[in-house]
């Protein structure tokens, strides 16, 4: 019984984890996000950086090599704003991958398409602020799916 008990509350405090570790890779991933809305290529190479270094220092997941390799390549576009952007949908496909497994989130999120890039992000808002073209096409995409 004693092992039963043991296995069920691991099994738990896993799926807890889980769920928590997803939500601290998508705080990292909102930062960089952000900062490509805002057209501000210092702050999201520093994002990236953040973000890359959370990837690594995470436990093993589903998907963490691949997440970690579309990391790599975002980082190394180093300050260049265009290729960073450019990087961003393979890393955004990634985490919603992730984000749809989790059992739960802490926030709804939602993901997000711009038909002019033909590329995804997440956001925590409906509302949309497009990261591919920043203010000169600011509200530019749509939701395609909600994960609450």
């Amino acid at each position: 019984m004693k092992k039963i008990f043991f296995a069920l509350v691991i099994t738990l405090m896993g799926v807890s984890a889980f769920g928590q570790n997803t939500d601290n890779l998508l705080k990292h991933y909102l930062a960089v996000k952000n900062a490509l809305i805002d057209s501000d290529a210092k702050a999201a190479g520093a994002a990236i950086t953040t973000f890359h270094e959370a990837v690594k220092s995470e436990a093993d997941f589903s998907r963490k090599q691949d997440l970690l390799k579309a990391t790599e390549k975002l980082s190394k576009a180093g300050s260049n704003l265009e290729k960073q952007r450019a990087s961003f949908n393979d890393v955004s496909t990634l985490m919603w991958k992730l984000v749809e497994g989790a059992d739960a989130v802490s926030s709804p999120v939602y993901y997000q398409y711009c038909p002019m890039k033909k590329a995804y992000w997440l956001s925590t808002h409906k509302e949309i602020k497009n990261p591919y073209y920043g203010a000169s096409m600011l509200t530019c995409g749509k939701v395609t799916a909600t994960k609450s």
